[in-house]
């Protein structure tokens, strides 16, 4: 299990739209919904959101939490930021651009530190992880959650045999990213070597929605970087991709609305 992976070319360009109508209803907002429901538990005064996307998670915490709550969503991302600084206008978040591996903030800041599957695309995890635990306050949780294998996710599955179909050479790599570290020893130790106690790993299966087979096949390329590598190698293939991806989707879901089997971990951690 590799610890460090570069990070793929940036969600840019029209990625965060076709990312948010597409992938939100289908990835992370089931996750988000759970997510938000194990902060409110928590009951922090503070948040720090990184890797925040399109902020489908965002706008849920200023409902789960008191009204002075101090949330401050992030992405190392700019168009996601933007996107999702527009999308949701809560008076409650501030939103900024940070890279986890240096955290502009002071040692023992926020109660709470919450990633809502990015640690996957972290270049150095160990140095991001040791930047979470510093800017916690003592007894403080870092909670993150990150994608299963990818055999136990159809859809991106289905995307990546895709690329493999036309691509048998060079190609796209995108899929193998968000799918890569799910190795529940791995990450106890990753943890663990940071200065984190209490580690608590859960697999949550939940059910994603998508409103149309063409809506998903449009989402697995169209709302991640996968678009710019295509794009990059053989932009004619494009559509034939989509069209490809769409017809293994009918087989498996049918055309119209239809639910998504989902598995991912769910992690914690708490700063002693």
């Amino acid at each position: 299990m590799m610890n460090n992976i570069q990070t793929p070319i940036a969600f840019s360009g029209d990625i965060p739209k076709f990312y948010d109508a597409y992938l939100g209803p289908m990835f992370f907002e089931p996750y988000a919904q759970d997510m938000a429901h194990r902060i409110g538990k928590i009951s922090p005064s503070n948040i720090l959101e990184l890797a925040c996307g399109t902020g489908r998670l965002s706008k849920l915490l200023p409902k789960v939490t008191s009204g002075q709550v101090e949330i401050i969503a992030s992405d190392i991302n700019p168009a996601m930021t933007l996107y999702a600084k527009n999308q949701v206008q809560d008076e409650h978040i501030k939103w900024m651009e940070i890279d986890a591996l240096s955290l502009p903030f002071d040692d023992e800041s926020f109660d709470c530190v919450i990633v809502q599957f990015g640690v996957m695309f972290y270049s150095d995890r160990i140095k991001a992880f040791k930047e979470a635990q510093r800017v916690l306050k003592p007894g403080g949780t870092f909670i993150f959650n990150c994608w299963d294998e990818i055999k136990n996710n159809p859809m991106p599955s289905i995307a990546n045999e895709a690329l493999r179909h036309f691509f048998p050479i060079d190609t796209p790599a995108f899929y193998s990213v968000p799918f890569s570290y799910y190795d529940e020893k791995t990450i106890r130790m990753n943890l663990e070597e940071t200065g984190f106690h209490h580690i608590q790993i859960e697999l949550v299966k939940l059910t994603g929605q998508s409103a149309s087979a063409a809506d998903a096949s449009k989402g697995l390329i169209h709302g991640t970087p996968t678009v710019t590598a295509i794009e990059s190698l053989d932009a004619e293939k494009l559509p034939l991709i989509v069209d490809w991806i769409e017809h293994k989707v009918t087989d498996q879901f049918g055309t119209s609305t239809f639910q998504v089997p989902l598995q991912a971990l769910v992690v914690s951690g708490t700063k002693p």
